[in-house]
């Protein structure tokens, strides 16, 4: 069992370099160990990504076969999208096409989607906080449907004034106990935020997901914060993945250089 546990298993999404360097990036995550690949969609299927659910299994087939890769976690569900879950009149459009999303998660065996999506959850002044609970709860019971799990991460005040800390994050999906929500731990909220992972030890089991980030998705750079991690997620077992997320910088030296240094510290 101790043996087992020890193992933590690494992805990188591929919203951290561009898709001219996909197969060298590729290549030093499997040399480095990684087995995930985390997703954007619209990275993959620019336009409609959700109408290609032939081409996303076929895609899928081709990281597992290819390059031993499983797709652990889709994010940027909603980009380009609009409508804000705290209006109620738009909560039905918004939760199809959510449907949607689970069922390409779905047709690439992805069981976790990150939902960030700041601009749609901006809480207007006056806005009913049960009008955000309704939308998630509804959300949640759909991701189970399809055999997933809606994992909502904190987002700094930079991008949004609703779920700015993991600690509020975890105190909504605790209170809807709902089946099909998750918690997507975001290192770098985390950090903007001032918490610490230590805090957070007994919530841990509600975690499907975890990004090693850096504020503002800067170049991910090594931190005692990770060694930290590691040890925690080894002490309690868990067992997602633990995915590198950043900002394309335009070349692919900053995440090669952060897939050697997250496989030393987590491997």
């Amino acid at each position: 069992m101790a043996e087992t546990a020890a193992k933590i298993r690494l992805a990188a999404s591929n919203i951290g370099w561009g898709k001219p360097w996909d197969e060298t990036v590729y290549a030093a995550m499997q040399a480095a160990g990684f087995t995930g690949l985390e997703v954007a969609p619209t990275r993959i299927f620019p336009g409609q990504p959700y109408e290609n659910l032939t081409p996303a299994a076929l895609f899928g087939g081709y990281l597992l076969n290819r390059w031993g890769f499983a797709v652990p976690s889709m994010q940027s569900i909603w980009y380009g999208r609009g409508g804000n879950i705290f209006d109620e009149a738009a909560q039905e459009a918004l939760l199809d096409y959510t449907a949607q999303a689970f069922a390409f998660a779905h047709a690439l065996h992805c069981p976790s989607l990150v939902f960030g999506c700041p601009k749609n959850r901006l809480q207007p002044a006056g806005a009913d906080p049960a009008a955000a609970d309704l939308f998630f709860d509804k959300a949640g019971r759909l991701a189970a449907r399809y055999g997933v799990r809606l994992a909502i991460e904190a987002n700094a005040p930079r991008y949004t004034n609703y779920l700015n800390t993991t600690a509020e994050v975890f105190a909504l999906v605790k209170r809807l106990q709902n089946p099909g929500l998750a918690v997507n731990l975001d290192l770098g909220a985390m950090l903007e935020a001032g918490e610490r992972l230590r805090d957070f030890i007994p919530d841990l089991n509600w975690v499907s997901h975890i990004h090693i980030s850096e504020p503002g998705l800067a170049p991910v750079r090594p931190r005692p914060e990770h060694k930290e991690l590691a040890l925690l997620l080894k002490a309690v077992g868990y067992r997602g993945y633990v995915s590198i997320e950043m900002a394309d910088p335009g070349a692919p030296e900053p995440v090669l250089q952060a897939i050697q240094a997250v496989a030393e510290v987590f491997q």
